[in-house]
């Protein structure tokens, strides 16, 4: 408990855009992982997953820097969060449809998320790839994190960039 007359600092949180809903900007509570609605530039995004199976409230799912200056590009899944540099990803597609997204560190997989595939509706020809991507918060993440175009370290190094200048909602 702060002393009497110093305030208590506020806990650290992060602005981020929501991944489904482009309007809608949330606040992190990096260290719960605990979501309120915000405002003001954002630093990366986060998916909001329902979890009534174990009835609490909902978990986000992120990748950000934490704000301006940032150098540090970071993977947050509720309360556990990754340094990106110090961890590589996995998202893979398994045979019954289901997805499978690994957070793998020095002492092998640290996260294993398995979900279904998102359902991109009735049957539309012009759904491609940049669609699936689009639906899936997970994919996303892993092909920001592991691009095989080219340097994986220099990708991350420009979406630190990016995320740590921070971006308006659209």
């Amino acid at each position: 408990m702060p002393a009497l007359g110093m305030p208590s600092a506020p806990p650290p949180a992060v602005v981020l855009q929501d991944y489904d809903r482009h309007g809608r900007i949330w606040s992190l509570e990096i260290a719960t992982g605990l979501l309120t609605p915000a405002s003001g530039r954002c630093h990366g995004f986060v998916r909001v997953l329902d979890e009534p199976a174990r009835g609490g409230p909902p978990v986000p799912a992120a990748l950000y820097a934490e704000g301006s200056g940032a150098r540090t590009l970071w993977l947050q899944y509720g309360p556990e969060r990754w340094d990106c540099s110090t961890v590589a990803v996995r998202q893979a597609s398994e045979p019954d449809g289901h997805r499978l997204f690994t957070v793998f560190g020095e002492r092998g997989p640290e996260l294993e998320l398995r979900y279904p595939a998102p359902d991109p509706g009735p049957f539309d020809p012009a759904y491609d790839w940049i669609d699936t991507v689009a639906d899936d918060f997970f994919l996303w993440a892993a092909e920001r994190l592991t691009d095989p175009t080219e340097d994986t370290t220099d990708a991350r190094r420009a979406l630190t960039a990016h995320f740590a200048t921070g971006f308006l909602s659209a």
